[in-house]
């Protein structure tokens, strides 16, 4: 089993707290783009299976992210589609993700993207309050984002989720609350509930970093982060809502109505093979049949991509930026931190047959200082963290890097 995710660098414009690879391009640009992924996916596809003797990965789960997918023609999304059903094996009962921004997309536009095989959708919100999404510099408006997700539901989508944020500037616990109560009364099955963090190279590091300069500016900010007990107020709030609303909370930072957790998300998450393809995207696959693990990343040079020549058998390596094999302590290392951020936390049969030692024989120690502490559990068959753990997870995760 494979899951393929596809990167779409384009957006209408940079919002001001992104630090993620997208921006703005014109037609002849993502033309030039999207015919260099074409030509990767094809390449790609061809050496796995040559790879693989005949054999093929089954794409169970594909996920199209940016910079703004939805940017995307229905003639566009068509065409990639085509490419990767003709260059990997595409399970029937795939779960296929296209991001989606407010403003960008019409309910002809999402039917044709439906009829492509898009099956699912990630749809940013990121508040129900206009003055907020203005200061994130957001295109859209709340009433912009109704009139999509309405749009969504109409061309026939019964798996949408949506996308929030706390610690905004400005924001304050009971607007928090006000977007929550205004998401939930809307039944998606999926909510992404995150926590702003402020990026270098951002224009919200410029305001609100941690360097000398940036806290006499933030001094004089207009909007002012929140402080630590109301982050904590906000997070509390996030649990509380959603868990009485019938969400279950299966990961630090996502929500799910039953049987509509994101299968390609709990890859990354459970250590599984996954390959990405587009500017800056990483792949963790198998490089032989021993078990070796190669993490890898495609240039992220969107120019220098698009200008890429497939023909060049050579081309699918001179594509990444980097490409490690992972040490058999790094693979376990993540496993543990990776599959501690879900509410199952890690399996400790998975464990076991993939490296041949016990989670306890490796990681007792640090398990036992935070069962003592009453911020994780340990059972016959998972480790995972309890909700007083998660609210320090990094902290914690920490402890089982080397």
């Amino acid at each position: 089993m494979l899951g393929l995710y596809i990167h779409i660098p384009f957006c209408v414009r940079k919002c001001r707290y992104c630090d993620f690879l997208s921006a703005p391009a014109c037609d002849s640009e993502r033309e030039a783009y999207l015919k260099s992924l074409h030509g990767q996916i094809k390449a790609i596809g061809e050496r796995l299976r040559q790879k693989k003797s005949g054999k093929h990965y089954i794409v169970d789960s594909i996920f199209i992210g940016g910079g703004t997918p939805s940017l995307l023609s229905s003639d566009q999304m068509q065409s990639l589609m085509d490419v990767v059903r003709e260059s990997f094996y595409v399970a029937a009962d795939a779960e296929i993700t296209a991001e989606c921004n407010p403003g960008t997309v019409t309910r002809k536009k999402l039917c044709a993207y439906k009829m492509a095989g898009i099956n699912r959708l990630s749809i940013g919100l990121q508040s129900a309050d206009n003055e907020e999404l203005e200061l994130l510099g957001r295109i859209h408006t709340w009433e912009e984002f109704l009139d999509t997700f309405e749009a969504a539901r109409k061309a026939g989508f019964t798996n949408i989720n949506i996308d929030i944020m706390s610690a905004l500037p400005g924001q304050t616990v009971l607007s928090y609350q006000n977007t929550l109560t205004s998401v939930l009364a809307l039944h998606p099955e999926h909510i992404s509930a995150y926590s702003l963090i402020i990026e270098e190279g951002t224009p919200f590091f410029d305001e609100y970093g941690e360097t000398d300069c940036a806290k006499k500016k933030k001094k004089d900010a207009a909007k002012l982060l929140p402080s630590e007990d109301e982050v904590v107020q906000m997070d509390e709030l996030t649990w509380k809502l959603l868990g009485e609303a019938g969400y279950e909370h299966y990961e630090i930072s996502n929500y799910a109505l039953p049987e509509s957790a994101c299968r390609h998300n709990l890859k990354y998450w459970h250590c599984e093979e996954y390959l990405g393809v587009g500017t800056g995207a990483a792949s963790y696959m198998k490089t032989n049949s021993s078990g070796d693990y190669c993490r890898s990343k495609v240039i992220t040079d969107t120019k220098a991509f698009s200008e890429i020549d497939w023909n060049d058998q050579s081309s699918l390596d001179k594509c990444f930026a980097e490409c490690d094999v992972l040490s058999l302590q790094e693979q376990m290392e993540e496993m543990a931190f990776l599959g501690l951020r879900t509410k199952e936390g890690v399996r400790l049969s998975s464990f076991y047959e993939r490296f041949g030692k016990s989670f306890n024989e490796v990681y007792g120690e640090v398990v036992k200082k935070y069962t003592a502490m009453g911020m994780m559990k340990a059972d016959e068959t998972h480790v995972a963290l309890t909700l007083k753990g998660m609210e320090v997870a990094n902290w914690i995760m920490a402890d089982f890097c080397g």
